[in-house]
């Protein structure tokens, strides 16, 4: 599994906040991407905003020559630009728990934040490991639905992305745009410990990876900004000091569906 996954859901909100602040008296303020996925490898991203105005003055900051600095307890980490403004260090370990805090100036000003690693998601399991659908669409054959359960004692915001992992999946129903469907999909943060999901939701047969996200509010909230205006987006519920974006701790478990033809 990895992190890169979690973008499916906030890449159209990291591009709201890049490219629709719009600001008469626009200033050059970075936008922070970082998803600090337990046990997975570091890496921060930097870009700049695309203002819809010819009269914006960019600072000299060089995307790829910035100091960034992660904290992590009473220990710190220099991140390494790897070009396109992005950042890593293999020596960071990211546990559950910790609370890693970012660093670095940008345009004189020092840009900060921090996050904390939520815990690892707890006893997941699905009311079934075996589907069984045929092609008919609204067949009284097919089973309705599929039930995911997961502990959630303090209401903590939890997200499911499913993913068909067959190298060359077949379709289940006869649809010309078949090819356009995505072989992922996700569906909204709750603080539920359950979720039922119609069978007719997957569009292959083949294998599933199911994966449950614990995340943060931040990013639950950044989920719901993005289905309002891009006004919205240009003040995002993040607390990122003299910088706009995403730096968050997320952890995730994962199990297997397998859906096969009736």
């Amino acid at each position: 599994m990895k992190a890169f996954q979690i973008i499916a859901i906030t890449l159209l909100i990291i591009s709201g906040c890049s490219k629709e602040n719009y600001n008469p008296g626009f200033k050059d303020i970075p936008v922070v991407e970082g998803y600090l996925h337990a046990s997975q490898p570091l890496e921060i991203s930097i870009s700049r905003q695309v203002p819809y105005t010819k009269e914006a003055v960019y600072s000299s900051d060089n995307l790829d020559s910035l100091n960034l600095r992660i904290f992590d307890g009473n220990l710190f980490y220099d991140l390494i630009p790897i070009g396109h403004g992005k950042y890593i260090n293999p020596n960071i370990n990211i546990r559950e728990f910790n609370t890693f805090e970012l660093e670095f100036y940008f345009n004189n000003l020092l840009v900060s934040t921090k996050t904390n690693v939520p815990e690892k998601p707890k006893n997941f399991f699905s009311s079934t490991s075996n589907i069984y659908l045929n092609d008919d669409l609204f067949s009284v054959n097919n089973p309705n639905e599929i039930e995911f359960y997961w502990d959630n004692y303090d209401e903590s915001y939890y997200y499911l992305l499913i993913e068909n992992i067959e190298p060359d999946p077949i379709p289940i129903y006869d649809n010309d745009n078949i090819s356009n469907i995505s072989q992922m999909f996700q569906l909204a943060p709750s603080q539920s410990d359950h979720y039922s999901m119609k069978t007719r939701r997957f569009s292959y047969y083949g294998n599933h990876r199911i994966i449950l996200f614990h995340i943060n509010p931040d990013l639950a909230s950044l989920y719901e900004e993005s289905k309002n205006t891009s006004q919205n987006i240009t003040n995002p519920p993040t607390e990122i000091k003299h910088a706009f974006g995403i730096f968050t701790g997320i952890n995730a478990d994962t199990l297997n569906v397998n859906v096969m033809p009736q």
